[in-house]
């Protein structure tokens, strides 16, 4: 009887000794998945700001064109005598203005192209859309109509730094399928559990064959890494929410995401 408690005990001792290997291993594979996801987020990330970086430095020209110009215009009135306050109060605030400009379009890069730490904060998603929509303007502005009507005021426990990278994949997209001129429509609400954004365009719309295959990974019908909703999906259902998709050829394509008011992580 002895001998048999021994035994027992022995399995015992492996079982654990075993489960605590195993459990470290498990461990360990999660992290690398953690990783490698966020290398992910980060590639999709950076090829996006490779698309959007001759249109950002455009953005960025006009009003340092602006400030040097009217800067320009007040060393003439000063060397020539022509000092009035008017004048220059009317450059100064010119050039505030540009400078501003400046500061918030780099303020909003900054914020999009740092690596994700995964650090969550009560945030407005109506903010997060309107800085969304500054980096991409000048991308935009030429052909497309944005069409704005911002209901939701609950905030909600997200990244800021990944929302903005899903609400900029999808802008990127309708914008992209509008051959000549078109509009965006984006709204946001919410509910009693969820906060919602909705996002339309009036593009061609996606065929049915290939619509249920726009989140799988590098699948693409254009030019890109094909990363782009694969990417947003994931970072969505990281934040306990929802990516749903409606479209008809012809008559555009809709993004609905909804995020949760009480999200646990």
């Amino acid at each position: 009887m002895e001998s048999f408690i021994i035994v027992v005990f022995i399995l015992i001792i492996y079982v654990v000794i075993v489960h605590i290997r195993w459990r470290k291993k498990f461990n360990s594979y999660q992290q690398k998945i953690k990783e490698e996801e966020a290398q992910i987020i980060q590639l999709e990330k950076m090829a996006s700001l490779g698309v959007l970086s001759a249109g950002i430095a455009h953005e960025i020209n006009n009003p340092l064109t602006f400030m040097i110009t009217n800067l320009n215009l007040l060393l003439q009135h000063i060397g020539n005598g022509k000092s009035e306050k008017g004048i220059l109060k009317e450059n100064i605030e010119i050039c505030m203005e540009g400078a501003n400009r400046i500061k918030r379009i780099i303020q909003d890069l900054l914020l999009f192209s740092h690596p994700a730490q995964g650090n969550r904060v009560l945030t407005d998603i109506n903010t997060l859309m309107e800085a969304t929509l500054r980096i991409l303007w000048n991308e935009i502005k030429h052909k497309i109509d944005v069409v704005k009507d911002y209901k939701a005021s609950a905030s909600v426990d997200v990244d800021p730094n990944q929302v903005t990278q899903v609400f900029l994949n999808i802008i990127m997209n309708a914008a992209e399928v509008i051959e000549e001129r078109g509009t965006i429509y984006i709204s946001t609400y919410e509910d009693d559990e969820n906060v919602f954004v909705r996002i339309s365009d009036t593009g061609p719309g996606i065929p049915k064959k290939i619509l249920s295959k726009i989140f799988e990974p590098f699948f693409t019908t254009k030019k890109g890494t094909g990363l782009g909703l694969y990417v947003s999906r994931n970072i969505v259902t990281n934040h306990g929410g929802k990516i749903e998709v409606e479209s008809k050829e012809g008559e555009g394509t809709t993004f609905t995401i909804s995020f949760p008011k009480d999200y646990k992580h």
